[in-house]
């Protein structure tokens, strides 16, 4: 009898990790399918899809359930993520297709570096703050105007 309940335990242990992970699988389908969209808008110049997105991006990674792990690392690391969402839609805003298109590489970097993270790999060295990603593209693009 205690064997049958230890062992209805651990396959109900089981069925739930199961569910959390498929909940998980799904959330970061919302999270590609709102990345795939400030693509679009970036490659098509729609800037108001670009925002949209962005701002449901963000909206995402302000819930309760996007904080996995509760730990120092990963909530620097979502903090970058944020940035760099703040920054695509910085550059939609002011309709600046190649800034959209910096923030949104840093957006992709952020993303790689913190599924390393939660892998356990190695973090990515091509992590730099978006801000100064932005601030490079929008001088260079000023200083040629000149």
């Amino acid at each position: 009898m205690k064997r049958r309940i230890i062992t209805m335990f651990i396959a109900l242990a089981a069925i739930g990790g199961i569910a959390a992970e498929n909940a998980i699988k799904e959330e970061m389908h919302f999270k590609l399918f709102y990345a795939q969209g400030i693509l679009e808008g970036i490659t098509t110049e729609n800037y108001p899809l670009i925002a949209t997105n962005a701002y449901k991006l963000k909206h995402f990674s302000q819930s309760p359930s996007w904080d996995l792990r509760k730990a120092p690392e990963y909530r620097r690391l979502t903090t970058d993520f944020q940035r760099s969402v703040d920054a695509v839609a910085r550059a939609a805003d002011k309709r600046n297709v190649d800034g959209a298109t910096v923030a949104y590489f840093q957006l992709t970097t952020s993303c790689v570096t913190c599924h390393k993270y939660l892998r356990g790999s190695e973090m990515s060295s091509l992590t730099i703050k978006p801000e100064t990603a932005i601030d490079g593209v929008l001088t260079a693009k000023a200083g040629s105007k000149k």
